[in-house]
């Protein structure tokens, strides 16, 4: 693979996988722009294996107090993080086997840019007015279940799982700093569960040989860059919430509505 394309893509992933503008979709329509070869299935891998390491290292102290909690129940941290990580996952795992093979007729850039749009402006009307439009709910495990039904919605493409995590906690009345937290948090089960089920693929298909040097330096490319992007995107969003990034979500969904076939 060429190396201009690794680094451009690596950009683009390590940058989009912290905001909620679906970094699957921009990838797609970035190779796509520029005419790309090579987008191939143990690259797509490494991309989203720098997300998890940047995720990993960021919230490493997070991980280690869940890790330990396991071993003691001195840690409360643990019963949090575990039963979010856990009842949020559980949706989406039964929701996508379900409906997996359906969900595959509307992956064509028409109706991802519809749901880019759509999604982006719920995104922002949720967040700006959820005083107004959020509901009070006491009962943490039932919280969680609803952010995991969310959640699942973004197994079609260009809803963003950031974006519709942020969504169903602005609903719950979570304030965005927590919401934010929460939906980075949930990403590290939810590509780690993805990256399993193709790398079983990949060796059910004999196809592990793809994963070459390329593909650990676009894992390491995209892990740098989400390292010093990630606390940069946060405090962008805890400031200034979604507005500038619906609109960004509107353009895109416009260029693929229109422009790509």
């Amino acid at each position: 693979m060429d190396f201009f394309e690794i680094i451009t893509l690596s950009v683009v992933q390590g940058i989009g996988e912290f905001l909620p503008i679906s970094s699957s979709t921009n990838i797609t329509l970035i190779s796509k722009l520029l005419s790309f070869n090579d987008l191939s299935f143990s690259l797509k891998i490494a991309l989203h294996g720098g997300s998890l390491l940047a995720l990993l290292i960021y919230f490493r102290k997070v991980i280690f107090k869940i890790i330990l909690g396991i071993f003691t129940d001195k840690v409360k941290l643990f019963n949090t993080a575990f039963n979010l990580m856990l009842f949020t996952t559980i949706p989406v795992i039964i929701i996508g086997y379900i409906f997996n093979d359906f969900i595959k007729n509307f992956d064509i850039p028409f109706i991802t840019g519809i749901l880019l749009i759509i999604f982006g402006i719920i995104l922002h009307t949720f967040d700006k007015y959820s005083i107004n439009i959020g509901m009070n709910c006491e009962n943490n495990i039932l919280k969680y279940i609803i952010i995991g039904c969310f959640q699942s919605i973004a197994i079609f493409q260009g809803v963003s799982r950031s974006g519709i995590c942020i969504t169903a906690c602005r609903l719950l009345n979570i304030e965005r700093p927590q919401s934010i937290t929460i939906s980075l948090l949930l990403a590290i089960p939810s590509i780690s569960g993805s990256l399993v089920l193709e790398l079983v693929n990949m060796y059910k298909n004999n196809t592990l040989n793809t994963l070459n040097t390329d593909t650990l330096f676009a894992v390491l490319i995209t892990g740098l860059i989400g390292i010093i992007a990630i606390e940069p995107c946060i405090k962008y969003m805890q400031k200034n919430g979604f507005y500038v990034l619906m609109w960004y979500r509107i353009i895109i969904g416009l260029i693929l509505i229109f422009l790509i076939k």
